[in-house]
This record gives structure tokens, C-alpha cells and sequence, in this order.
């Protein structure tokens, strides 16, 4: 399956864990399968890193946990069979890792994992306890991450394998990479090229929100194209943190129908609104909302949706990961 001929994508730069199919550096010396990886290499620049071997950890090492705070400490980083305090040792890392990355638009994570872990790392009493108290905390290096760049696409191996999350993960990481080479020039008409090609895609998330990005683009008060900008990458990166609600989508879908709906049968009306329908109890309604509009668009000629990230917000052959997706 090939692109949308008026689809080109700009290639994001992902953090990935390495153990997810990059090398054998998991604790244990094993390394995690992650066919979905495989698929979006040709699309994707990956930047593979372990915290914990890049911390002189060996491979393979003694297990290593988060241990709760005590008595105001901070939680620590602790490898139990030795007694070894990770935590500063960590921290460092994980900063000066971060500060010299050039460029980046998502992570993908290792789930459960004590310096990689999402809301999935078990957190333990002390470092002897044989139960954990919780297992919904962050590693070390993946807190480093959501502190620093809270608006960063981030998700794991375990989450990306749902359509939705990985929907909207995809689309985080290419409109931000799209984003970057827009911006390189720092021309005012290279970011009114970018914001009218995603509008409608802003407009599924926020509509009020896509209004302010608008006038900001807009410049009616004639700042420095610098401050333009950077007013609006704050609103890119919160725009697309958001996950867009089925009442949102609905409206894009709507105002995207009003662009050919005179050319339709009857019938064709009717279908539209079942699928519209579905898509108020089912948000994956909206991969054959995409297809379907695609198509019209192409029948009827109509040029503007047919630049519209909305309907092929990232490559169409990463649809084939739902295919590995178990």
C-alpha cells in the first residue's frame, strides 16, 4: 500500500529503548521482539539508548528497583543484591542524555522497566521487600523525560499496541516532525503553509484552540517572526497532547463533508452519518471515516482536503502494524 499521492511526510527522530529489538541488554541478557519497529524503520529515524547499561551496568546485571521514598527522601534507584545506590548516577545520565539530543519528537519506552517505565514500574517499601506497594510509577529516566519535555509523545511497547493510542502517537510524532522542517526557514509563510495544511487536524483536537494557533499565524500585530514561533510551538505541543474526543472529531468531519455533500446521493448521505454515528461510541470509527473521505475527495477533485493531515496524518503503511499489534 502506497501514500496518499498528496501526503509527504517529514521523518520524525524516536527514542527508543534499546532492549526493544535494537540489542540483548535487558537485565537478563534477553532482548524484547518488537516487530512493530521493524515496520516503521523506513519512516522513522530511531536513536536507541539503555540507561542502565550506559550507567556501566553490565549485561547481564543484578536486577534493579525504584524503592519509595523515606522519611523526605526522594525515591531511590537501589540494586538490591549489592546495596548500590543508582538514583544520582541515573539522574545524571538521563539529563546530559537529554540536553545533548539534537532533534527528537517521541519515545517509545520499555515497559515496566526501572529506569524506562510509563506509570507501569513497581515501586517497592525498601530495597529487601519481596511485594511492591504500587507498579503505576515512572522509571528514573522516563521521569527525567516527562519533567523536562511534558509535551513529548511518549508510550511504550505495550500501549503503542492499541489502535488508538498508537493513532494518536503517530500522528503526535509527524505533524512535530513536519513541524521542524517547516520552521527550519523561520518564514511567516512556510508556518501559514503548515497551520492551513493541518487545520482540520487541529480543529479534531481543539477547534478553540486551532482558532488561537490561527491568529497567531495571522501576525495582525507584526512581531518578529523568532516570537511567532516560538507563541506558537507552545500551542503546537499542547494542542498535541491532548487526545482528541469524539465531539471534536465529529465537528472536523462535518465542516470536511460540507466541502462535496451536494454531490452525493441520498444514500451515500446516509452512510456517512451511520459511520458518523458509530464514531460517538467507537473512536476507531475514524480509519474508514479516513478512507472513506480520501476517496470523495479524489472523486470530486477537491484540492484542499486533499492536503489535509486529518485524513493521512502519517504514512499509510503504518496501517499494517495492526497487524502485528498481538
Amino acid at each position: 500500500m502506497e501514500s496518499h499521492p498528496k501526503c509527504s511526510f517529514s521523518r520524525p527522530v524516536i527514542v527508543i529503548s534499546r532492549c526493544l529489538g535494537f540489542d540483548h541488554c535487558r537485565y537478563d541478557g534477553k532482548i524484547v521482539q518488537f516487530p512493530l519497529g521493524e515496520i516503521m524503520k523506513p519512516f522513522v529515524e530511531f536513536v536507541d539508548v539503555c540507561p542502565e547499561y550506559d550507567i556501566g551496568l553490565g549485561i547481564p546485571r543484578e536486577p534493579i528497583r525504584i524503592v519509595e521514598k523515606v522519611e523526605g527522601d526522594s525515591r531511590k534507584l537501589i540494586q538490591p543484591s549489592t546495596g548500590l545506590d543508582l538514583t544520582d548516577k541515573m539522574d545524571l545520565f538521563s539529563r546530559f542524555y537529554l540536553e545533548k539530543l539534537d532533534d527528537f519528537h517521541g519515545f517509545i519506552l520499555k515497559s515496566k522497566s526501572p529506569s524506562c517505565g510509563v506509570g507501569t514500574t513497581k515501586t517497592f517499601l525498601n530495597s529487601d521487600a519481596d511485594e511492591f506497594i504500587h507498579h503505576e510509577g515512572n522509571g528514573l529516566f522516563a521521569e527525567t523525560v516527562l519533567q523536562n519535555y511534558p509535551g513529548i509523545p511518549v508510550i511504550d511497547e505495550e500501549q503503542i499496541k492499541d489502535p488508538i493510542k498508537r493513532d494518536h502517537f503517530l500522528t503526535q510524532i509527524f505533524v512535530l516532525a513536519s513541524f521542524r522542517d517547516s520552521s527550519v526557514s523561520c518564514k511567516l509563510h512556510s508556518l501559514v503553509e503548515f497551520h492551513t495544511a493541518n487545520k482540520l487536524l487541529f480543529m479534531a483536537y481543539n477547534k478553540q484552540m486551532m482558532t488561537t494557533m490561527g491568529n497567531i499565524v495571522a501576525n495582525r500585530d507584526g512581531l518578529p517572526a523568532e516570537k511567532v514561533y516560538e507563541d506558537y510551538t507552545e500551542l503546537l505541543i499542547q494542542i498535541l497532547s491532548q487526545v482528541p474526543q469524539s465531539g471534536s472529531l465529529i465537528n472536523a468531519f462535518m465542516h470536511a463533508f460540507g466541502y462535496f455533500s451536494r454531490h452525493l446521493s441520498a444514500a451515500e448521505k446516509f452512510g456517512f452519518m451511520q459511520q458518523l454515528q458509530k464514531l460517538r461510541t467507537d473512536v476507531s470509527a475514524i480509519f474508514e471515516l479516513r478512507k472513506w473521505f480520501i476517496s470523495m475527495s479524489e472523486k470530486y477533485d477537491v484540492e484542499y482536503l486533499l492536503k489535509q493531515t486529518f485524513f493521512c496524518p502519517y504514512p499509510l503503511e503504518l496501517s499494517l502494524l495492526k497487524r502485528h499489534s498481538n
